[in-house]
């Protein structure tokens, strides 16, 4: 799948900050908690799942993420081995004063998709970002929902 592209980077697949001890003993309490509840109260299968999700998710918070290509091109955004084409978003903000660092946000043309997230390289300047993604899509004031800054924002400490 070779594309042409107007403007590369690398980027990382997603943020990662190393956990204290502090956060893995908070996981464990709650998963250890909700799972004693949920066998007090009968509902064994809903209390496996706790902590098989509790055991994913520590170990997932643990491993450091990799590099990935981003690339826009004429046809579409390729972000890792993802491609996300022009015709299927109606918008795009580029917001720079996020936590983890500045980022592109897609606006879905459909009612099905979601928002798209693309983090931004320091290296690379905004505002050529900005000028490549207008010759395809709108510029819109677009913001994440409350749960997903809320998310962010435990995930990052």
């Amino acid at each position: 799948m070779k594309h042409e592209a107007i403007l590369e980077w690398d980027s990382p697949q997603h943020y990662f900050n190393r956990k204290t001890n502090d956060w893995y003993w908070i996981l464990g309490v709650i998963v250890v908690g909700a799972s004693v509840l949920a066998f007090y109260f009968g509902n064994f299968l809903f209390g496996v799942f706790i902590i098989i999700a509790g055991l994913t998710i520590g170990m997932l918070s643990y491993r450091e993420t990799k590099k990935v290509s981003v690339k826009i091109t004429p046809k579409g955004i390729i972000f890792g081995r993802s491609l996300y084409p022009w015709i299927s978003y109606k918008s795009f903000w580029i917001e720079d004063e996020h936590i983890n660092g500045p980022r592109i946000l897609l606006y879905p043309a459909g009612f099905i998709q979601t928002m798209v997230t693309i983090p931004i390289n320091d290296e690379v300047d905004l505002n050529d970002v900005r000028d490549v993604l207008l010759e395809f899509l709108e510029e819109e004031f677009l913001t994440e929902s409350i749960f997903h800054k809320w998310f962010d924002k435990i995930i990052s400490k």
